[in-house]
């Protein structure tokens, strides 16, 4: 098949200013996207913004450049012909996913993944949580804030689910906007970090769960689903002037409630008409019960981590699911894998030669794209995969990496 395969940030999507920290995990999900669909027998065209191209180490067979302010949707219109199915990498915010998912759509493109009607619904974290509400399956306590309400309303529904309260966008990615609101004068900053990460006129006010972060990824068909593996996420919450941050994971996650977190993730995924392809489910395990926070309808970074220790290419079970073949369904495991961003507590002078030597570093799977001739302290440089038998030797590989990283930075 001719597939296009494109991600938001690095694919001129997002329209202004590039943000390093995006465009290091959309590098990084679009890289092994490509190499695993050449693997499986695939011919790749994407799009990269030109401000990043050179580099860029992709084996795409071909790529399209997108110039700055270029709308990336009319240039690959052109393409379009010769194309058999499109995979999109995007994110919920500005209802991205949905608006790229339904042009495909609407030019009769086959979409190798979810339904704009079923990226509407998860795209929106409430409708999401009413979708799940209504079936029985456990979700945060949750109300909806408004951005005109005052901070006395706003006081009132914390207290009804008792502080710390989490507060977030309806239409969020990742940690973004998301913020531990722990007393009342925590409240305005927490509203003014939401606000700027959203384009609804209203946010999420939810209860503080006390658990392990966690994911569980699948391949649905539609109507069969697959289960990948139950991942295990590094989530830091932080206060409102904080911010709060994905930092990585590790999979598989062999957790005392794996079998029921599964069963939930399985149950929410087949509420919703049309998820297909890559489905990635998010969860808090408490003490006593799993709690499904959210569906993402796309890939995640966890595939990062299960394209190494899976029997299976992910990119072409991606494929087949979406065209209603058959899936394999006997997907084996084999060791641990960490997925991670390294950043360093000094700071290091940059250059295009120390760049490209860490982005031939083994396990690097992403690294900086943006040109600058400064690292500061506290700053991502890559994001690394390790992988081991045991999970103690996947960490002692993620910091051999980290190391090797290191040594060339202070070179």
């Amino acid at each position: 098949m001719q597939i296009l395969a494109i991600e938001y940030a690095l694919g001129g999507f997002s329209q202004g200013e590039l943000i390093e920290e995006i465009l290091l995990e959309g590098y990084a999900m679009l890289r092994a996207l490509i190499e695993d669909l050449k693997k499986a027998g695939h011919d790749v065209i994407t799009a990269v913004d030109s401000r990043v191209l050179e580099h860029c180490q992709l084996v795409a067979d071909q790529i399209i450049a997108i110039p700055k302010e270029k709308n990336p949707l009319k240039l690959l219109e052109s393409y379009l012909a010769h194309v058999d199915g499109v995979i999109v990498i995007a994110p919920a915010f500005k209802e991205a996913l949905y608006d790229i998912t339904r042009f495909f759509e609407e030019k009769r493109v086959k979409v190798l993944g979810s339904t704009s009607n079923a990226v509407r619904i998860c795209s929106n974290k409430y409708i999401t949580y009413n979708v799940l509400e209504k079936a029985a399956i456990s979700v945060p306590k949750t109300l909806l804030g408004y951005f005109d309400e005052n901070l006395e309303s706003l006081e009132n529904k914390a207290l009804k689910l008792g502080y710390p309260i989490v507060m977030k966008p309806v239409d969020g990615v990742g940690c973004a906007g998301l913020s531990l609101v722990r007393k009342r004068e925590e409240l305005k900053t927490a509203v003014d970090r939401v606000k700027n990460e959203t384009q609804e006129s209203y946010f999420l006010v939810q209860e503080y769960l006390e658990g392990d972060h966690a994911s569980v990824s699948l391949i649905s068909d539609g109507e069969n689903i697959v289960v990948l593996a139950l991942n295990a996420q590094h989530i830091k919450l932080g206060s409102p002037e904080e911010g709060s941050f994905y930092e990585g994971g590790y999979t598989p996650f062999e957790h005392p409630l794996k079998t029921l977190a599964v069963k939930e993730a399985v149950k929410a995924v087949k509420l919703i008409d049309g998820l297909r392809g890559y489905v990635g489910v998010d969860l808090v395990i408490t003490s006593r019960e799993p709690v499904v926070v959210e569906i993402n309808p796309r890939l995640t970074t966890s595939y990062l981590g299960l394209r190494e220790i899976l029997s299976v290419n992910i990119g072409d079970e991606i494929v087949k699911a979406s065209l209603e073949l058959e899936v394999t369904p006997d997907i084996r495991r084999n060791g641990y894998a960490i997925i991670g961003k390294v950043r360093f507590d000094e700071d290091f002078t940059l250059s295009s030669e120390k760049i490209k030597a860490i982005g031939e570093i083994d396990g690097v799977i992403s690294h900086i794209l943006i040109p600058k001739t400064y690292l500061h302290s506290g700053e991502d440089i890559a994001v690394v995969v390790a992988r081991g038998k045991s999970l103690e030797e996947a960490k002692q590989h993620f910091e051999d990496i980290k190391q090797k990283i290191y040594e060339v930075l202070s070179s």
